[in-house]
């Protein structure tokens, strides 16, 4: 597997990467912008900043990344895809745990003075869009739960593989990061991250709409 696109996001607690990987090269790429194609399929990333969200007064977050992955399919030859978004330099220091939500899959790493989320959505949500083919074909809502998730837990993150999809179908996934150091005395600061990361694809479309992530 290649892998066809990278973005990074440095934080006081290690690199936190994007990548997706493919079995084939890349064909055709924007400059200066994270879209690519390769022989079946046309991917873009597009960055946005969970900060501009409004948060409740007792909240915040400090540095904050978000990727949202549109997928589709150029043709009907199968291609294996894969996405990964974990840290990639973790220490001794460094801890992570699951720490999902409903509708979210999310992890949480941390060290002494650092904490920060990743967050995703979770089967369930995934076949609802599917549902209402919402960017997830709908051939494939019987593919999809929380039982059978495309996206699962690794070591300081997530891989999702991408089920082999037609010419024409679409996917969409997100993966959202949110940091700030850590409050001892006050813990509905300490969850402010994972709040950020809680987030549906409606909830973003719908976030971009009022707030212009």
């Amino acid at each position: 597997m290649k892998t066809i696109l990278r973005d990074t996001f440095e934080t006081n607690i290690g690199e936190i990467e994007l990548s997706i990987k493919s079995e084939y090269p890349v064909q055709y790429s924007v400059k200066d912008s994270l879209e690519v194609e390769t022989k079946n399929y046309k991917i873009e990333v597009v960055v946005i900043d969970l900060s501009r969200m409004n948060f409740p007064k007792h909240m915040k977050i400090e540095n904050s990344k978000g990727w949202r992955i549109y997928i589709e399919k150029k043709t009907n030859k199968s291609e294996k895809l894969n996405i990964l978004c974990k840290l990639k330099n973790n220490n001794t220091e460094t801890t992570w745990d699951y720490n999902s939500g409903e509708n979210l899959d999310a992890v949480e790493i941390e060290n002494r003075t650092e904490l920060l989320h990743i967050g995703t959505e979770d089967g369930e949500v995934i076949k609802w869009r599917a549902e209402n083919n919402d960017w997830f074909p709908i051939r494939l809502k019987n593919e999809i739960s929380l039982e059978k998730p495309i996206t699962n837990y690794i070591d300081f993150g997530f891989e999702s593989m991408i089920p082999n999809l037609e010419i024409n179908e679409k996917m969409y996934l997100h993966f959202l990061v949110a940091t700030r150091k850590k409050i001892e005395k006050n813990d509905n600061e300490n969850i402010s991250t994972w709040i950020a990361v809680d987030n549906s694809k409606k909830e973003l479309d719908e976030l971009n709409i009022k707030y212009g992530l």
